[in-house]
C-alpha cells in the first residue's frame, strides 16, 4: 500500500485529534480547519482525476454531521474533524469512516456510559433533542452525556482508509 501526502495528513490529523480529545475533551479548531483547507488543496493538486473530491467531501460531511450535531449526538469538534476527513478522502471515505465510527462507537459508548451509570441519561437526552427539534416545549435540558469520540473516529478512519468496500458499492 502506497501512502500519499493526503494519507499522512489524514492519519496525522486523526491521531492528533484523538490524543487531544482524550486528554482535554476538545478537538481544537486550530487542527480541524487547517486539515479541511489542506485536504481540499491537496486534492486539487494531487488528484487530477477528481480534483473536487475534497470540497465535495467537506460539503457532504457538513450536511450529514450538522444533523448529528444538531440532535446533540455529536459535538462540534467531532463534526469538524469528520469534515477534515471528507476533505482528505472525499465523501465516500468520510461516509465509510462515519459508518465504522458508528459501528465501533455504539458498543464502546454504551459500555462506557453503563460503567459511569449514565446509560439512562442517553435516552433522556435523545428524547429531549428530538422534541426540541420538533418545536415542542421541553423545559430544562438534561445533563449532557457526551463521550470523547475522536479516538473512535480515529479507529473508524483507519478502518475506512485500509478498506475499500464502500467504494465498490458506491462507484
Amino acid at each position: 500500500m502506497v501512502v500519499s501526502p493526503i494519507d499522512v495528513l489524514l492519519l496525522g490529523g486523526l491521531t492528533v485529534a484523538a490524543v487531544t480529545d482524550f486528554r482535554s475533551g476538545r478537538i481544537p479548531n486550530v487542527l480541524t480547519f487547517p486539515m479541511m483547507a489542506v485536504g481540499v488543496a491537496a486534492n486539487f493538486t494531487l488528484t487530477p482525476e477528481d480534483p473536487a473530491r475534497g470540497l465535495v467531501g467537506v460539503a457532504a460531511a457538513f450536511a450529514l454531521h450538522y444533523i448529528v450535531y444538531a440532535l446533540g449526538i455529536q459535538r462540534a469538534g467531532d463534526a469538524k474533524l469528520l469534515m477534515g476527513v471528507g476533505a482528505c478522502i472525499g465523501w465516500r471515505g468520510m461516509l465509510e469512516t462515519t459508518l465504522w465510527w458508528a459501528i465501533v462507537y455504539v458498543p464502546v459508548g454504551l459500555a462506557v456510559l453503563a460503567s459511569q451509570g449514565k446509560l439512562r441519561n442517553l435516552m433522556t437526552t435523545l428524547q429531549y433533542q428530538i422534541a426540541k427539534q420538533q418545536g415542542q416545549a421541553v423545559g430544562e435540558p438534561p445533563e449532557r452525556t457526551m463521550l470523547r469520540t475522536a479516538p473512535v473516529i480515529l479507529v473508524g478512519g483507519l478502518l475506512a482508509w485500509s478498506t475499500t468496500w464502500l467504494e465498490r458499492v458506491l462507484p
